[in-house]
């Protein structure tokens, strides 16, 4: 069963007397628009309500009998989505109760209470235990008068308000595991296929590539294969397997098992591909405030006061504390950091100011947050022949507020590194240092010089520091550098296989280059009055085995006047023999169109140099169009000197709701070109087959039979098929996703019960989402019950006990009915004297004609059934058929 929340109305109380109730409630008893379970020793006994707050000339037309011992659902089993202080903590049957005075209160089950977080050191001794000696069904309010209940029938929503003594803490943004989506069974095929073919001084080449993305998810298991596709015009063709594995989410860890083919983290040491078993934490199963770094906030506050947390003069955070040690340790991480300034304003007003150091690297965790991963498997690499085994684990643990221990450890055949370190936050910026002792056994070897080595074993040790700064002052943002030096004789794993390899075909281990020193650094400056940004980036490399030194610079300055941006980067680099090339790009971009406008083109003028005298100049123009935006296009002219000439190319995007079309072609001197290609994702499913033209990892298939045509929100073209269904992607996995969809381009006679649900899926999943859709004819019915209007809010049924409308103001009645005639019965309590019943005949439509208004009759409601009704003459003279000009 999935575990969406589910809203919409499937309750005892019309959506119409639910609309209009709360501004009675306003008026006289109750401001709250939800149904309100009182506490049972405030219940109001015996009330009679002043009909007037509701404005109608007929005041006795009105029953609110059933509100006379408070507002209050009826008792029953209801499907509920439940919130605890405002959070989702479950969707499920909840039971509605009567206690002895006829009040109601919700039965909490132990299912229910499991996933509530309570504190139960600080409850009651016999919190837990039944009234009736039975199983538990706990009346929350009597247990715990300070909490309050409320139940919103209209969106089938019980909220519980438990004050936070009671109550376990939890970070923002936390997601009940109870609440994770393992999806539906299904069947994924990713694709993105791609013809090309060009003529170049007469010789023609084609060919074409399809890459698959294949999956199959039974319960929380999920297969998945990837590999492509390759055909030439030589008659050469080949399939290329990627990788294959299964997978399952352990959420009680907040970790996955990998069963097959994958690759290492590579948090701590190189990035791995491998064929075996894998253990590894998932970092997304944490909300998004416990993510990543961020230091902990501690301080003291004299009274109740209010925290405010800042990064460069942005508020971040602010809470209420009382009075004493607070702690603040759910901060969303901000990219590298920046010093925090802490404000705490007491309730006298006065204030007081610290700051907190704010520096991060990829190691640092938050104090007591922990990552691991374990492997254990076999290398698959084309750079090898053999398949060596691997044997790796790696840690890394927050110990404080300001340091983070790790470590890790890889075994195979003759060889072990084992790595130690610890990252550090300060007030001049984040530092992590590691050391790495390897050593690798490898045979009989000879060295450069031919002669026969005695000692056929390498180790060494490997130094690595990094470091990051982010000063806000003044804009600057070292958010790298990175360095590492490595003795003669370590070999990182790869490394040492293929000096193992080149040993085992007797050549030397100086065949395969040993690095030396590494460094890498990434920087940025602001610059004041918006006067752009300047950038740094930077690299070399070189050996013990091999002369030179490889180098890679890049510098750039982007900035924007107006609605134009322009930027200038310069790269050079050097390889190790000594050579050098040096590029240089100039460009500007700017819209087409006023910024009210919509789908305005893109003008991109880009000018280059580089050091062997080349110049080039290109200007593109790009835009999109259509009522999504499904249409995307580009034309680009290009002119380069030294012979190259003029040359242009335009390219085109269709997406429709099934797949991604996409073309273009090119032309230039003594060459021309063309491609074609489309790309989405077919999903199998219990009912049946549905396409989209996006491709994504984590889908939501919505089912809404009946609601053909109806747009989901905030994803381009994604609507309902002819068959009930559409395929939403991009969902975020372990964290709530809200699917709205829009009633619009549905058929005027299909009415949506609910429009919003909200589900968090496992990553991988197809999770279902079902959205009940009534067909029928809208009708209004003026409608009279001994001589007076019928009872505001009563409740409609059709032949079939189905609940078809309601009663509003004056009597009339809403439905929306099935048949072209029948009786309606209309309810406003269990008695026969309290219920009547209506008739109905609708105007004829021709064949394919489109309801755009809707039918209003004029009709008596009697207590008897009434007789049969074969046409419209049966009606009587007072009964008359009219259209009423309103748009369905």
């Amino acid at each position: 069963m999935s575990k969406s929340l589910q809203h919409g109305f499937h309750g005892r109380l019309s959506p119409l007397a639910m609309a209009i109730l709360p501004t009675f409630f306003v008026c006289g008893v109750n401001a709250e628009t939800a149904i309100n379970i009182n506490k049972p020793q405030e219940i109001a006994k015996n009330l009679e309500f002043d009909a007037s707050f509701l404005n109608i000339d007929d005041e006795k037309s009105v029953d609110l009998s059933r509100f006379a011992n408070g507002a209050s659902a009826l008792p029953g089993v209801y499907r509920t989505a439940l919130y605890v202080n405002a959070q989702p903590i479950s969707n499920a049957d909840i039971e509605l109760k009567e206690r002895a005075d006829k009040s109601v209160y919700p039965c909490l089950t132990r299912d229910v209470i499991k996933n509530i977080a309570f504190n139960y050191d600080k409850l009651p001794a016999d919190f837990l235990r039944s009234q009736t000696g039975g199983d538990t069904c706990l009346d929350l309010q009597r247990k715990l008068p300070e909490a309050q209940v409320n139940y919103d029938s209209n969106e089938q929503r019980l909220d519980i308000v438990v004050p936070q003594i009671y109550m376990l803490n939890a970070a923002r943004g936390s997601v009940s595991t109870e609440l994770w989506d393992s999806g539906v069974p299904a069947l994924l095929l990713g694709y993105n296929v791609n013809g090309y073919t060009s003529e170049t001084h007469g010789d023609t080449f084609n060919s074409v590539f399809a890459g698959v993305n294949a999956g199959l998810n039974v319960g929380a298991w999920y297969l998945r294969h990837n590999g492509s596709y390759t055909h030439m015009d030589n008659g050469s063709s080949q399939y290329s397997s990627i990788n294959t594995y299964l997978q399952r989410d352990i959420p009680l860890i907040k970790a996955r098992v990998l069963v097959g083919q994958s690759n290492t983290l590579g948090q701590l040491f190189d990035t791995l591909p491998f064929t075996g078993i894998q253990l590894a934490t998932d970092e997304r199963m944490l909300p998004e405030s416990l993510r990543g770094y961020a230091p902990e906030i501690r301080g003291i506050a004299r009274t109740t006061a209010r925290v405010t947390v800042r990064q460069g003069g942005q508020v971040l955070y602010e809470t209420t504390v009382t009075p004493g040690q607070f702690l603040i340790n759910d901060l969303y991480p901000t990219g590298y950091g920046g010093d925090l300034d802490v404000t705490i304003r007491e309730s006298d007003g006065t204030e007081q100011t610290f700051s907190v150091p704010y520096a991060s690297v990829a190691q640092l965790l938050r104090p007591g947050a922990s990552r691991y991963a374990v492997t254990a498997g076999e290398i698959r690499s084309d750079n090898l022949r053999t398949k060596p085994a691997l044997y790796q684990a790696t840690y890394q643990l927050g110990l404080t507020n300001a340091i983070t221990g790790y470590g890790g450890l890889q075994v195979s055949q003759n060889y072990y590194a084992l790595q130690l370190g610890a990252a550090v936050g300060t007030r001049i910026g984040a530092l992590a240092f590691d050391v790495t002792q390897a050593r690798i056994h490898l045979g009989n070897s000879t060295d450069a010089q031919g002669e026969h080595r005695s000692d056929n074993s390498m180790s060494g040790q490997s130094y690595q520091v990094s470091y990051s700064k982010l000063i806000s002052e003044t804009n600057s943002n070292l958010s790298l550098a990175a360095y590492r030096f490595s003795t003669d004789g370590y070999m990182d794993f790869m490394t040492a296989m293929q000096t193992r390899e080149a040993v085992e075909q007797g050549f030397s281990p100086d065949l395969i280059w040993r690095a030396k020193n590494r460094l890498t650094l990434t920087a940025g400056q602001g610059l004041p009055e918006n006067w752009g940004q300047l950038y740094l980036s930077g690299s070399l490399q070189n050996y013990w085995n091999r002369d030179g030194t490889e180098k890679q610079f890049q510098m750039g300055y982007n900035s924007r006047y107006k609605s134009l941006s322009y930027g200038i980067s310069i790269n050079r680099s050097f390889s190790s023999q000594g050579t050098a090339q040096t590029n240089y790009l100039l460009s500007f971009s700017l819209p087409l169109g006023r910024s009210d406008e919509v789908h305005i083109p893109q003008l991109r003028m880009d000018l280059t140099h580089d050091s062997s005298g080349r110049y080039g100049q290109q200007a593109t123009v790009s835009g999109t169009t259509g009522a999504d935006s499904q249409f995307s296009y580009g034309v680009t002219a290009m002119n380069s000197n030294q012979g190259i000439g003029t040359s242009g190319s335009v390219s085109g995007n269709y997406r429709s709701q099934a797949t991604a079309l996409s073309a273009s072609y090119s032309n230039g001197k003594g060459y021309q070109s063309a491609s074609a290609g489309m790309n989405g994702t077919v999903i199998v499913h219990g009912g049946g087959v549905s396409f989209t033209p996006y491709t994504s990892d984590t889908f939501a298939l919505i089912e809404a039979k009946g609601a053909e045509g109806a747009s989901v929100s905030s994803y381009p073209g994604v609507r309902i098929d002819p068959w009930g269904y559409a395929v939403v992607p991009y969902l975020r996995p372990y964290q709530m996703n809200e699917v709205n969809i829009d009633p619009k381009g549905t058929a005027a006679s299909v009415e949506l019960d609910n429009t919003s649900q909200k589900v968090a899926p496992y990553s991988g999943a197809v999770v279902k989402l079902k959205y009940s859709a009534k067909k029928g004819t809208p009708i209004l019915i003026n409608a009279t019950y001994l001589g007076e209007p019928v009872p505001f809010g009563a409740d409609i049924f059709d032949g079939k006990g189905n609940g078809v409308g309601a009663v509003g103001q004056g009597g009339q009645l809403y439905a929306r009915v099935l048949e072209d005639k029948g009786q309606l019965k209309v309810k406003w309590g269990e008695g026969g004297e309290i219920q009547c019943t209506v008739s109905y005949v609708l105007i004829p439509m021709a064949k394919g004609q489109k309801l755009t208004q809707i039918q209003q009759f004029n009709s008596p409601c009697t207590a008897a059934p009434a007789s049969a009704i074969s046409d419209k003459s049966k009606l009587t003279k007072n009964d008359s058929i009219s259209a009423v000009n309103n748009e369905s």
